[in-house]
């Protein structure tokens, strides 16, 4: 490569590379310039064609899209998990204080509702912003089928949640057991969501310093699909093991999933906190490298 023609966009391409996106042959353009085909910098190809680890440092074409997705599917786990939280601990509450039940129930239906609303936004928001229309690059990085199963596991997961909420409203929400099968219905999509949530934000995070020194964030949320599925899995289980070993034993399976749910909730707030973290860096403007020739 030899800078025969120099211009702002950098010297002309003399050697003969295929763009990383489209194939097209990027032999006669500028190298600062982008690809005629796709319009992905032609300085990225030459990158990854360098260095094949370089392609996780490729910015995304529209990062504040990328930066909305990431949010998005960071938040809504932490809103879903903490509104279905209020009417078990107003349960314990009241079953302490020696009040009825009614409350709770009358917050846990509703939270049902806001927490659906709030996945099915996050399918939509993350199918918009990794999508190949809008990002073509990130969901090149993380794979297409990646990029589909988070969404359709956020979708799936609005779906139980607001299934559950509908059919509450006639004979089925009258079940004591109704709560427990709308957790149950939740587990595999929920824990399927937070497990595929750590390549997007490792993915991602890798255009933060702040998150390339801490490293924290893949950990993070698959010690949160643990105790995610840990905890529902006692709750759902606490009326069988109450039958089979007692009240002592039931209470003791009750702590344990409170306290396992305590940590689902921290972990998601960290989730959160990482996700805000690589949000704010993607949305700053990017360096434009012409300033430094």
């Amino acid at each position: 490569m030899q800078a025969a023609h120099p211009s702002d966009d950098g010297p002309v391409l003399d050697v003969h590379a295929k763009c990383t996106r489209c194939g097209y042959d990027l032999l006669g353009q500028r190298v600062l310039g982008p690809c005629p085909e796709c319009g992905l910098a032609v300085v990225t190809t030459l990158a990854q064609s360098a260095d094949a680890e370089v392609a996780y440092l490729a910015m995304p074409d529209r990062p504040v899209d990328a930066a909305n997705a990431l949010v998005a599917a960071t938040v809504a786990p932490l809103v879903a998990l903490l509104l279905q939280a209020s009417g078990p601990a107003l349960r314990v509450v009241d079953a302490l204080a020696g009040r009825g039940s009614s409350f709770p129930s009358q917050v846990e239906r509703p939270s049902w509702l806001v927490a659906g609303l709030a996945t099915g936004a996050a399918s939509i928001l993350v199918a918009r912003g990794l999508g190949e229309q809008r990002n073509p690059t990130v969901r090149a990085a993380l794979g297409a089928g990646r990029v589909r199963l988070l969404t359709g596991s956020l979708g799936a997961w609005s779906v139980a949640l607001l299934a559950g909420f509908g059919l509450s409203l006639g004979p089925m929400g009258a079940a004591r057991s109704w709560t427990d099968v709308v957790l149950a219905a939740q587990l595999l999509p929920a824990a399927i969501a937070l497990v595929t949530l750590s390549p997007v934000i490792a993915r991602l995070g890798a255009l933060s310093r702040a998150y390339r020194e801490a490293r924290h964030g893949r950990q993070s949320a698959d010690l949160v699909s643990v105790t995610l599925v840990a905890g529902v899995t006692l709750l759902v289980a606490l009326p069988a093991l109450r039958g089979i070993a007692g009240e002592e034993a039931a209470l003791v399976g009750s702590i344990v999933a409170a306290f396992m749910w305590i940590i689902t909730l921290l972990g998601l707030a960290y989730l959160v906190a990482n996700g805000w973290v690589v949000a704010q860096a993607l949305r700053r403007p990017r360096i434009d490298p012409r300033r430094f020739r």
